[in-house]
């Protein structure tokens, strides 16, 4: 007949294990790995390809910077163009993949034309604290928001598409009634 084993000594078996294992992971030197790079292989005689040249550490940052620079499109407000920066946002990917599209867009408040595109925008929405001119925002899912006025949020959410670079002569474009707004790539 066997006796069961106590938790305590299993307990201290497994620990003992453990460590067993853990210390053939480790080597026992102080110094830190080598970062030295390894010599590059030898080239076989009679190659048929030329070596291929690598990409210098310039060129892989210059080409990050190239990804990471925010993209531009044409908002025309009335036949009147402005510049905006696409957020970098599932919202605003989902914008420029719609482009180019014209939109009639129906005023509210007197600080917005909006318009209900019917199709769906699913980014991460936001309260923000103020609205401001030259905003484009999604309320709700499928609602384009152009704000044209500066003012206070009072507790909407919002995805954010983008946002106007100049909003110069924006609130004079926009007028009091509905606004004909097209969106497209930057040529």
């Amino acid at each position: 007949m066997t006796r069961p084993i106590d938790r305590r000594t299993f307990l201290m078996a497994g620990a003992a294990a453990l460590g067993f294992v853990l210390s053939g992971c480790g080597g026992t030197s102080a110094e830190p790995p080598s970062t030295a790079e390894p010599p590059a292989p030898a080239e076989p005689s009679g190659s048929a390809e030329p070596p291929q040249p690598q990409e210098s550490q310039d060129d892989e940052a210059l080409a990050q910077e190239e990804q990471e620079e925010p993209m531009q499109i044409l908002v025309t407000v009335n036949g009147v163009a402005f510049t905006a920066t696409v957020a970098d946002t599932k919202a605003g990917e989902q914008l420029v993949e719609r482009l180019p599209m014209t939109l009639s867009m129906d005023e509210l408040h007197g600080n917005e034309k909006y318009c209900y595109t019917g199709e769906g925008f699913d980014g991460q929405q936001f309260v923000p604290q103020t609205i401001e001119a030259g905003d484009l925002m999604v309320f709700g899912s499928d609602c384009l928001v152009l704000f044209y006025e500066t003012f206070a949020n009072d507790g909407w959410s919002y995805q954010s598409v983008g946002k106007i670079d100049d909003v110069a002569g924006l609130a004079d474009a926009c007028g009091s009634g509905s606004a004909t707004v097209t969106f497209e790539s930057v040529a």
